[in-house]
């Protein structure tokens, strides 16, 4: 392909300018394709090999100053007061251990909410259909958009014994495993696996001839799950059309509250949810809606109107190694482990005391983590034009936009060279190994600025949606590590009417680790992989990364190509619908009449271009009243449904401007970065 993977060695052990002079004799192309430090280091190593720092932990305040790329997402240790077994692993033994506990709970441990084998195989009866097909597997999975599974995912069919016949003839799409009992037997029921459900995102399709990449199952985001559809099928009136205008609810659309779309998910709005229903300090159950208004009753907080249906791209999970701070608007440390299981204790999520749910995070969160820390991206399938790359590489390290007369008035970074690497990170080894761009090599591929909003100019909606009743409030509960600060009281300890009542009042104890307040923007992403990653932004809105580059190329409203089998449609996953040119899905423009379901809902009367009438009032509600987006209203048409096929800008969170900075690149120089970018 051109290119060559490599992974940075130790900092380079001379002078500023020598290390410069050697470093632009080093190779412009070059990627570590997200391997964390860790992985490399431990390769053939012994057990007790002692890791290295991990490299996040270098992004500290007033560490990082001047250099090209620029930080201030900074790490945070967010167990500082955890016994050493709940710290970083410190050996390579340790570390491995932690990866593969962390795979065999998400694959096997996770499941929970089961329905017995027949029930799933019946699943085809809200269909339509007469009879059972017998390319049932296949239909469900084109149907709620449920990948294929890297590893052996089985189910007994109708009349099987799981346990004389592997595990069964069936074949589960990754998101659902057949569950074992306590001697690790089959036992015929399907559990939810909902972290895949999201995280196990798929491009090609091997039945068709596509190569396939299972090494994106587990980590890339799945911008092909339909909860609208499994909420619909799973509803107790899902065959009733005189019902199709009311609201159909099932966990999964609790779950992606206020979901438009087919791809989407509403993990922020559902872990709110939580922080409603269940106690801020022990995790039991202390409902109280008065939470979601009030941010916190020790700050004075009050959150007059709190939107709750701004919904996100689901993010590749192999870039978690190198970013300092996680969520899109790098909300907390990546070191704050325990949020990775705010939905992992699954079926032990409620309880009168939380100690299940609590006990359940604190015994896998870290092992997840060294799971994700394993995880790597997939290499670009195809050949790429290595000296055209070598361009695309300078410019992205190198080139200030805005020293571009087309960029003269719009707001600058906070720092760094005005370059794309300025904001994402530095990946060539020529770059990499230079001091004027990261003051260590280590550094490689690390992304840890924080645009604010009026540089990043993208959609506020998710942004604003945590003001304050997360941001703030977040500070004083059991995800923050409060653990060990003074004044801290432990649930156990505390009287159940004590505990109750709390949550409301300035008796809680601030954790270690807050969320972030000090920039109020969008976190740059690391971009190893990020081929593979469509749609873009936060949202999901820019269906390719040319149109992420040139802004005046993006649609307002588009659809993915779909495929049809039988009775089934949904978004298509082979590799003839990806777009190897323009790097993202292949997709068509559409104008408001051609969206499915009711005109009125969708085209304005008096502007074609412009949101309806009715998602006028939608977007007033949402931002005016507090959890209205959670209430979600059926297209009454009988093809209604099938909106979610259709990406529409014009809703409240779905706007698709900003990262209009790039629009100064020529032809010539946007195609050069798109060559490089597949080099990562």
């Amino acid at each position: 392909m051109g290119t060559t993977r490599r992974t940075v060695g130790a900092v380079l052990a001379f002078g500023a300018l020598g290390a410069s002079v050697a470093a632009a004799e080093l190779p412009l192309l070059g990627s570590s394709h997200a391997k964390h430090a860790w992985a490399s280091y431990c390769e053939g190593k012994a057990d007790d090999a002692p890791l290295p720092a991990d490299p996040r932990t270098l992004v500290r305040p007033g560490a990082l100053e001047g250099a090209a790329v620029f930080f201030n997402g900074y790490w945070e240790d967010c167990h500082v007061n955890a016994p050493a077994a709940e710290r970083q692993a410190t050996t390579c033994g340790e570390f491995r251990a932690r990866r593969d506990r962390g795979y065999d709970f998400l694959v096997d441990l996770l499941p929970s909410s089961p329905v017995s084998a027949q029930s799933y195989a019946d699943t085809w009866t809200k269909w339509g259909l007469d009879e059972r097909p017998d390319n049932f597997d296949e239909l469900y999975t084109l149907r709620y958009g449920l990948n294929e599974a890297p590893f052996d995912n089985p189910y007994p069919l109708p009349g099987q014994d799981p346990n004389a016949t592997n595990g069964g003839s069936g074949r589960l799409p990754l998101g659902l495993r057949q569950m074992k009992d306590a001697s690790g037997h089959w036992n015929g029921q399907i559990g939810s696996a909902p972290c895949f459900q999201c995280h196990g995102g798929q491009i090609g399709q091997r039945k068709y001839g596509d190569p396939g990449l299972p090494v994106t199952s587990l980590g890339l985001g799945n911008n092909n799950y339909d909860s609208i559809i499994s909420g619909r099928d799973s509803s107790f009136y899902a065959q009733r059309k005189e019902l199709a205008v009311l609201p159909t609810y099932d966990l999964n659309t609790v779950f992606n509250l206020g979901i438009k779309q087919r791809g989407q998910n509403n993990a922020v709005g559902a872990f709110e949810l939580l922080m409603t229903i269940l106690d801020v300090d022990s995790l039991g159950f202390n409902p109280n809606p008065a939470k979601t208004m009030v941010a916190n009753g020790a700050q004075g907080v009050v959150d007059q109107s709190h939107p709750l249906a701004h919904t996100q791209d689901t993010p590749a999970w192999w870039n978690y190694g190198h970013r300092p701070r996680k969520f899109f608007d790098a909300g907390v440390s990546s070191d704050s482990t325990r949020i990775i299981m705010a939905a992992g204790p699954g079926d032990d999520i409620f309880s009168l005391d939380g100690k299940g749910y609590r006990d359940k995070v604190e015994k896998y969160d870290q092992d997840i983590e060294a799971f994700l820390l394993s995880l790597t991206s997939p290499e670009y399938p195809r050949a790429i034009d290595a000296a055209l790359a070598e361009r695309g590489a300078v410019l992205f390290h190198t080139k200030d936009l805005w020293k571009e007369a087309g960029n003269a008035e719009k707001p600058k970074p906070l720092g760094g060279n005005g370059s794309c690497a300025g904001c994402h990170g530095a990946y060539s080894p020529r770059y990499v190994n230079d001091p004027a761009f990261l003051p260590d090599p280590r550094l490689e591929g690390v992304a840890a600025h924080i645009v604010p909003l009026e540089v990043i100019g993208t959609d506020p909606a998710r942004s604003d949606m945590l003001t304050p009743t997360l941001r703030l409030g977040w500070d004083y509960t059991y995800w923050a590590y409060p653990d060990g600060e003074p004044g801290f009281v432990p649930p156990e300890e505390k009287a159940y009417p004590v505990e109750v009542a709390d949550d409301m009042t300035p008796l809680r104890t601030k954790g270690v680790c807050g969320w972030e307040k000090t920039v109020i923007g969008y976190q740059a992403p690391p971009l190893y992989g990020t081929w593979a990653t469509a749609p873009y932004f936060h949202n999901g809105s820019v269906p390719t990364i040319e149109q992420v580059l040139d802004s005046s190329k993006r649609p307002a409203i588009w659809r993915r190509q779909l495929q049809t089998i039988g009775p089934v449609t949904g978004f298509d996953q082979r590799l003839s619908a990806y777009d190897f040119e323009r790097l993202g899905w292949k997709h068509e423009a559409l104008a408001c009449q051609d969206i499915p379901g009711t005109e009125l809902l969708n085209c304005n009367p008096v502007d074609d271009q412009g949101p309806s009438l009715f998602q006028l009032a939608q977007s007033f509600l949402n931002r005016t009243i507090a959890l209205a987006g959670v209430v979600a209203v059926n297209d009454p048409a009988e093809n209604g449904v099938d909106k979610r096929l259709v990406y529409d800008t014009r809703i409240l969170g779905n706007d698709n401007g900003g990262h209009d900075f790039t629009d100064v690149l020529t032809e010539a120089e946007r195609q050069a970065i798109l060559e490089y970018l597949k080099t990562l």
